[in-house]
Formats: C-alpha cells, sequence, structure tokens
C-alpha cells in the first residue's frame, strides 16, 4: 500500500484496533468487537492487517471464553492466506463467526470513502 490514499485507510485501521484495545482493557466487550470488526473492513484486502484483526478477534474470544467465536477464528486464520491467493475476500465481511466467511456485508457508510481510495489500481 504505497499510496498516499492507501494509508488513510490504514490510519483508520490502526485507530480501529487502538480503540479496540482500549475497549478489551476496560473489558468493554460489544465496543471491542465493534472496533475489531470495523478494522478487519479496513485491513482485509492487506495480509499482515488482515491477520492480525483475525489475531486479535481470536484473543478477545479467548477473553470471554466464547468456544464457537474461538473456532470460528481459528478457522478464519488458516483461512486468510487462501483467501487471499484465490482473491476470495467478501467486501465489508466483518470477519466475525456471527457472519459466514464468504459473505460480503454492506460496508459502513463512514468507511465507503476509505476503501475507494485504498484500491490500488495496478492489482
Amino acid at each position: 500500500m504505497s499510496s498516499v490514499k492507501s494509508s488513510t485507510a490504514e490510519q483508520a485501521y490502526h485507530l480501529e484496533i487502538k480503540q479496540a484495545q482500549q475497549a478489551r482493557h476496560e473489558q468493554l466487550w460489544p465496543q471491542a468487537w465493534f472496533h475489531l470488526e470495523r478494522a478487519h473492513i479496513l485491513g482485509q484486502h492487506h495480509f499482515v492487517l488482515h491477520l492480525q484483526s483475525h489475531w486479535l478477534m481470536l484473543k478477545l474470544a479467548a477473553d470471554q471464553t466464547d468456544w464457537p467465536e474461538i473456532r470460528g477464528q481459528l478457522l478464519r486464520i488458516v483461512l486468510t492466506p487462501l483467501g487471499h491467493l484465490t482473491g476470495q475476500l467478501p467486501l465489508g465481511n466483518p470477519g466475525s463467526s456471527r457472519y459466514p466467511v464468504l459473505q460480503a456485508q454492506p460496508v459502513p457508510d463512514d468507511l465507503v470513502h476509505l476503501l475507494s481510495e485504498a484500491k490500488d489500481p495496478l492489482l
């Protein structure tokens, strides 16, 4: 992600991660999930950020001893490389196991412009 515009999406990703970590520290679970899901949407097309979002979701699920979510995140961590290799990354999918792995979702209005700016015309 070399363009200035795509760094805007990356900055937004890191802000969502920071807010998720703060909420997790305060055990505000719904807020932590909200911010991690937004981070997933923003970072999904960047392999490292995508993997990181699922790792942080796994840690959050473990904090809550949420076994279905733990299993869902382990599956997603395994599938992330395959998704990047095949291009099967459904736009807007928040990344938690509340949503099917390959099901696209509406992108929140305030993230749409960040994602459209982040697209690299060479990809």
